[in-house]
């Protein structure tokens, strides 16, 4: 069954079902729901998660081992597939459908990936999932639409802001949501609540809160500033930023270059599909001229074997993470 997001709400006063799909481009959204679901599995009766994230290599018989092992501390399990922008494949496909047909007792699939196709909604897998459980699809907030939705953020903190300031906010942030969040939680420390913020005081607000952010990371990254984009990096795991905030920043800037350099004649069609906004072209273009596609399919992988190395594959974080940001401002060798 399909649920918006916005109706989640009421959905989760009722039972879990075994499978809760969630797709889309829009990280935070993802994040946030994500959660919602894992504190509702927990009291479920869900004290065990176990956490499969799809890769080339990935076997998909180890979502079948995992329902017939036992928990540990003898309940329910929550087990998550993430699957990214990848494909489910024959194999994948096999498994989802023998997975719908099995009684899974108390046990819940929470399953996220980017957005679906019109193929993938069509298949026998989606088919099968969609009648024991939800797809929650994520969808973008517009342009128009950002300024009310950083409203009711700043409604969630007990702040307010005029209508100039919303504006000058989302103008700000380029449609980036967790941008967004991260400049409302930075306002918390600065506004009393229930003060009225407008433009004017915005620009301080924000002048006097700047630091480094994953955003300038990327920027820097994509412009070819190699020693700004190694001094960002040591700033920010400096303040203690999680890894995987660090490698979802540059997976998604090194994701949308390889989807540009995959049709480099049709710039601006793809900026428009991939919803790029104007101020940022001009970055993307210099990567272009610095990256092929497979450069930025080799960074691509370095970004997947980073990611393995924040969960604990034993391989050298530091060192990794290092490399990608300098192999990104300038280029893989």
């Amino acid at each position: 069954m399909k649920i918006s997001s916005d109706k989640l709400a009421a959905q989760l006063k009722k039972k879990l079902p075994p499978f809760i799909w969630i797709s889309g481009d829009e990280p935070l959204q993802l994040l946030e729901i994500s959660d919602l679901i894992r504190h509702k599995a927990r009291q479920q009766g869900c004290e065990e998660r176990v956490v499969f994230d799809v890769g080339p290599q990935f076997k998909w018989g180890q979502l079948l081992q995992a329902t017939q092992n036992q928990s540990l501390f003898g309940g329910a399990q929550l087990i998550e597939v993430r699957l990214g922008s990848h494909k489910t494949g024959k194999e994948g496909s096999h498994i989802l459908q023998e997975l719908a047909r099995k009684n899974l007792g108390e046990d819940l699939f929470l399953i996220t990936s980017a957005k679906l196709d019109a193929t993938q909604a069509k298949s026998a897998w989606y088919k099968a999932l969609d009648a024991q459980g939800w797809f929650i699809p994520v969808w973008p907030i517009s342009p128009a639409q950002l300024p009310r939705w950083i409203e009711q953020r700043l409604a969630q903190h007990g702040l307010t802001a005029e209508p100039d300031a919303l504006r000058l906010l989302a103008e700000k942030v380029e449609g980036n949501l967790l941008a967004a969040a991260q400049e409302i939680q930075k306002l918390t420390l600065f506004v009393p609540p229930g003060e009225p913020i407008n433009a004017h005081q915005l620009i301080d607000l924000i002048q006097d809160a700047s630091r480094f952010s994953l955003f300038d990371l990327a920027d820097a990254c994509l412009e070819g500033q190699l020693d700004r984009a190694l001094r960002i990096l040591d700033h920010l795991q400096a303040e203690g930023t999680e890894a995987p905030l660090l490698i979802w920043a540059l997976s998604r800037e090194i994701r949308l270059v390889a989807r540009l350099l995959a049709q480099p004649h049709h710039f601006e069609q793809q900026c428009q599909q991939w919803r790029i906004w104007p101020q940022r072209q001009p970055l993307y273009k210099k990567a272009l001229q610095r990256l092929s596609l497979a450069e930025s399919h080799q960074l691509l992988l370095l970004a997947y074997q980073v990611d393995r190395a924040a969960k604990g594959s034993g391989e050298p974080f530091t060192e990794l993470l290092l490399q990608l940001v300098s192999s990104f401002a300038t280029r893989p060798v």
